[in-house]
């Protein structure tokens, strides 16, 4: 099973205002939950009242506009969205880097496919070199 996530005030503070991807573990649970989240704030433990510290995050999607309390040692993964598009697909900020030695074709795939003049399988007839 993979340690919490240590963060410190800065690091934490950093989030607010990021969509990010947590997975998240708890002890009573086999399985761990992976959930997407709006970072809205951050909890820092203080002495005498509050022992833990923690995101206050909203579920992404819900329109609760209350958030929910994401305590760090319940993290085991910690992922910032820059942005979301039409197809879901998210662009992640960190812990995702390009090889530099990757090898690029030069070929573009085109913009629309299945129209009268781009086939269903994205040839456009043209030779790339």
């Amino acid at each position: 099973m993979p340690s919490p996530i240590s963060l410190d005030a800065a690091t934490a503070v950093s989030y607010i205002g990021k969509t990010a991807l947590m997975e998240l573990r708890w002890d009573d649970e086999p399985e761990p939950m992976w959930q997407l989240m709006h970072i809205v704030g951050v909890v820092l433990p203080m002495e005498g009242v509050c022992d833990h510290s923690c995101f206050m995050a909203v579920y992404y999607g819900t329109s609760d506009p209350y958030p929910e309390r994401v305590f760090f040692h319940e993290i085991r993964t910690l992922r910032a969205i820059r942005h979301r598009d039409r197809q879901s697909s998210g662009n992640v900020l960190d812990r995702m880097t390009r090889p530099s030695s990757l090898a690029v074709s030069g070929a573009a795939l085109p913009a629309r496919r299945n129209s009268s003049t781009v086939p269903s399988n994205g040839s456009t007839g043209a030779a790339h070199p």
